[in-house]
């Protein structure tokens, strides 16, 4: 008698889904390690303190 409740899935198929999930968790991780690694390119403008909240609307520079 046929066993009543969700399709079997092929070997190979699953095989298929979990190296999609280990590359998927691995780019995820690789990712969030270099977000926290990496310095940015630019350092912060000398008229500011680092970290301080940037406005989103441009201001002219009277030099």
């Amino acid at each position: 008698m046929p066993r009543h409740g969700a399709p079997r899935v092929p070997v190979v198929e699953r095989a298929r889904r979990r190296l999609a999930a280990a590359l998927l968790g691995t780019g995820a991780l690789a990712a969030t390690l270099l977000t926290v690694s990496v310095t940015p390119a630019a350092p912060p403008a000398p008229d500011r303190e680092p970290g301080a909240a940037s406005s989103d609307v441009a201001q002219l520079s009277i030099d």
